[in-house]
């Protein structure tokens, strides 16, 4: 029988002709199927798209707490620990919505916020975003979500 799950990580891939075989498979980082091209744009299993080597990483630096989103994770932001799992960064600031705003990284790499119709606003770089609306985030942008709460952007 087949191994499968966790257990086919630990199996060498059967391709290796004559090279040193690898100790581990490589993993679907959000349903955990083995993946049979490590280099695929995205997982056969669960069609998500999969990082790649030298992606990019989408760093919101808040003063209490950063927030770290990966290409095609999609994060909320705002109080409510029912719709953001980053509700509790967020909890102290009672201007802030319950679900304010949604960052995400794209599979090119690009960073993008988008206002989810929040009482006080979602700026980036001093300029509110109409609610509903998509704005790109460049490395060094101020992300501010009400009156006071501001995150600087890092893309690395």
């Amino acid at each position: 029988m087949p191994p499968h799950g966790r257990e086919a990580t630990l199996l060498p891939p059967d391709h290796n002709q004559g090279r040193q075989p690898d100790s581990t498979a490589f993993m679907c980082p959000y349903c955990e199927a083995v993946l049979s091209n490590p280099g695929a744009a995205q997982c056969d299993s669960c069609l998500r798209p999969l990082p790649q080597k030298g992606t990019p990483v989408l760093r919101v630096m808040f003063p209490t707490g950063e927030l770290k989103v990966s290409v095609g994770q999609h994060l909320v932001i705002g109080r409510d620990a029912g719709q953001s799992p980053v509700a509790s960064t967020f909890t102290q600031y009672d201007n802030v919505s319950r679900r304010h705003s949604t960052v995400w990284l794209d599979p090119s790499g690009t960073a993008w916020v988008r206002d989810e119709g929040s009482t006080n606003g979602t700026f980036v770089n001093g300029e509110r975003l109409p609610r509903g609306v998509e704005a790109p985030l460049r490395d060094g942008d101020q992300l501010r979500l009400a009156a006071d709460v501001t995150g600087t952007v890092q893309l690395t």
